[in-house]
Formats: structure tokens, sequence, C-alpha cells
């Protein structure tokens, strides 16, 4: 109890082997407390926590500089190097910083006063209007009680005997009683801590992850889904197309794989997404199926699988459309060819585009990279194809396709009314491919 306010204080473990418990937490928390031991300064940790809270749209941060009553050097100096820290993040400089020692109690008054102000700041709207939403961290039994449930309300408001269900489980039953902070109350909004007591329920099928909720339709079950990610630009590694990675969603964490993509006439065309790319949209295509809020719902992407000596929090992604099979994706194939003939009547004669005659007659009528227009048709039985140019321009544009050594007097020859300066660039051509 902070002045007017009932605080919950959620502790995200530091250890790098843990940092997705932490991650599981984000969805109840308003405002986060830093805390950075000033022996050892920022960590890798440290970092990783920081894009965590950004990425899932907390805005409020206290830094909490603990341990000096065992620290020989200058306190001062060592909490400006943690602000130039800061500086360098999106939190800024003159994030609030506090100095104190745990062990000698010291410091703490000037914490509360701190956290009073940051909270006040905050402005927190809660959502008392939509659906009863709460996610379940804790689950037991109560000897002459029954089923207790515990978590943090985050939407909707909660009574005694009102009906909730937990999915995806599928058991419910009737409110006996609330309480918040022990105190039995009949009633609580969004933003409360509570413990349940629900009559009927099946304990047993009940985990860490499931929600509690008046309204069942608010969720769709489902591991095969379209998200916008954000992703984080101190992330170094490529994104590429079947990435495995670890998704975030309320308080589960599980695994999957990523496929980012770019829509193009209606298809949608495989990628690879660097920390270069501000956004990109992705098929995410989970190993199981977990419970997500249709309306909106933000997640968080890492790739846990990395040593925790290096930056794993790739990004947030926002739910955009849910699928019930895995969409079509579709690629681009570039092949190079080169000019085996240029005096045939039809066009050019090219080799290499194709490895057989059947494969040739699939790609006739592909288009091509300019000056050449389209493959007009098949050449042989060797998968040769006849490759058209367009206009007189085209023509000329056509020596620069052709292969050393080639003798280009006959060609030009014919346009040497229009290219007779140019003879002597044409004798030093070498070979350049063409593609499609």
């Amino acid at each position: 109890l902070l002045d007017k306010y009932l605080i919950t204080l959620v502790d995200g473990p530091g250890h790098a082997d843990l940092i997705k418990i932490s991650a599981s937490s984000v969805e109840i928390i308003d405002c986060a407390i830093v805390v950075i031991d000033i022996n050892k300064g920022p960590q890798i940790q440290t970092g990783e926590h920081l894009i965590l809270i950004d990425s899932l749209k907390i805005n409020k941060v206290i830094v909490v500089v603990n341990k000096i009553d065992i620290f020989s050097g200058h306190i001062d100096e060592e909490v400006n190097k943690i602000r130039e820290f800061f500086g360098s993040t999106s939190f800024g400089y003159n994030v609030p910083i506090f100095a104190l020692s745990a062990k000698e109690k010291v410091g703490f008054e000037e914490l509360k006063n701190g956290i009073l102000e940051t909270i006040n700041s905050l402005q927190i709207k809660r959502n008392t209007q939509g659906d009863i939403i709460i996610p379940i961290d804790h689950h037991f039994p109560i000897k002459g009680i029954g089923a207790i449930l515990t978590g943090t309300i985050l939407s909707g408001i909660l009574k005694v005997n009102q009906n909730l269900e937990v999915i995806p489980v599928k058991t419910s039953g009737r409110v006996k009683s609330i309480q918040t902070f022990h105190q039995n109350v009949d009633t609580a909004n969004a933003g409360d801590r509570v413990g349940i007591n629900i009559k009927g329920l099946d304990l047993k099928k009940i985990y860490r992850g499931c929600y509690a909720t008046n309204n069942p339709d608010v969720f769709d079950y489902c591991k095969v889904f379209e998200v916008k990610v954000n992703n984080n630009k101190l992330f170094k590694p490529k994104t590429g197309f079947g990435t495995q990675i670890h998704i975030t969603i309320g308080m589960v964490t599980t695994s999957g794989n990523i496929y980012p993509f770019y829509d193009l006439d209606g298809k949608k065309i495989q990628t690879t997404a660097t920390n270069k790319n501000r956004g990109f949209r992705a098929i995410i295509l989970l190993k199981e199926k977990v419970l997500i809020r249709k309306e909106k719902h933000i997640m968080l992407l890492s790739r846990l699988d990395l040593p925790p000596t290096t930056l794993r929090i790739l990004g947030s992604a926002e739910l955009l459309k849910i699928y019930e099979e895995p969409p079509v994706f579709y690629k681009y194939k570039t092949k190079k060819g080169s000019i085996k003939n240029p005096d045939h009547p039809q066009g050019i004669v090219c080799f290499g585009l194709a490895q057989s005659a059947i494969g040739a007659k699939k790609i006739v009528g592909r288009s091509l990279e300019p000056p050449f227009t389209k493959i007009l048709d098949t050449f042989g039985t060797k998968g040769y194809t006849i490759i058209l140019v367009g206009s007189a321009e085209n023509n000329f544009m056509l020596f620069t396709n052709c292969k050393k050594g080639y003798k280009l007097g006959y060609y030009f020859h014919k346009i040497r009314k229009a290219f007779r300066e140019m003879e002597p660039v044409l004798q030093k051509i070498e070979t350049k491919d063409m593609t499609y």
C-alpha cells in the first residue's frame, strides 16, 4: 500500500536462463523497476529486460542501483555512467535513478517517493467495460473452501456469484468469494490482483497460462497466425524464412517457426528479415496450440536457443489474422541464360534457362529483364529457348549480352547508320547474362 494505491510487485528474475519468466509477466505490468548491481553495472540481461519492456509498450521505468554499501568507488560517477547507458535507450538520459542498500536499509524512502511520483504520471485507464479476462498464474485447493485461482484482472468487473469458465480446458464454476490483498470484497475491477474461490472447478485440468473469463468467444485456440513484427534494431541475427523462435503469449512461452513475407499481386512472397527492416509481416506456426485474444494481442518474440551472452529478444508482434491452416507461400527463382545463337530469324537462341525441352516449354511466355521482353518459344531438344527482343534500340542493347569473342560485325552492319560512332566500344564487349 502506497498512498492511495495498492501496488503488486512482480519479480522478474535477472538470470539469463530465466528471461522467459520475466517475459510471461509483462502483460500485467504498468511500470518497471530495473535493479542494477552498482558493482557490476548494466549486463546483457539488463539490455534484454529493457528491450522486453519497451517491446511490450511499458513506457515508464525506475532504475534502482543496489548494493552501494559494498561499493568502493564514487557512487555519483557510477550513477552517471548508468544514466549515459539509459540515454542510448528509448527511456532516455533523465530516467529516475535511486541508489540504495537493501542490507543497510538506505534509500528506501526516496525510492517510495519516486515510485509514487511515477505512478501519478501514468494516467492509467483500466478497461472496466469489457469482458472479464484474468490470466491465471496460480491455482490450488484449500480444504473446506475449494478451488482457488489467483491472477490480475486485465479487463471487466468481477462480482461474487458470477459464472466463469477457465479456457482452454473448459471447466467452469460460480464465484463464491473474492479476495484482494487479503480482504474479502464483493467486486473487483480491471487492474486488481485477486484470489477467487470458484465452486465446481476441476483443478487437475488447469495450468499456469489458462484464462478465466465470462466470454470464451473473445479467445481463439490456434497455432497458425499472421503478425506484424516490430523487430529490435539491436538484434543481429537474420530472421530467415522458417527460423525457429520462442514466442511468449500471455503467461505461456512456446516454440515455433516464423515465416517473413511481403505481398505482391495478392501472393505471399517469402523473404528474410534483418535489423535494417523496421517492421515486417510474418506467419507464425507454433508447435502447439495456444490461447490468443482475437481483439488485440501483443506477443514477445525471442531466440532462447542463442547463448545468454548475446541479445536474444527479436522484438514484439501484433496479431493481424488467425488461420485454420498455413497459407501458401511463393518465392522468386532467378535463372540466368547465355546467348547461343544471335542469328535466329525469330530472335535469339539462348541456353541455360532450362535443362530440358520439357523445362523449356514450362517457361515459354515468361518475362525477362530489359532489354529482352519474353521467352518466345523452345528450340531443339536440349532445353534451348528463343528470346524475343523489342525495338531497334533494344537490338543494339542485345550486344551487351553477347558472349566474348562473338563476331559483332554482321549486326553492327545492320545498324551502322545509327551507331557508327560506337564501333570502338563494341569491340570490347564481354558476356553479361540475362535474367528473369
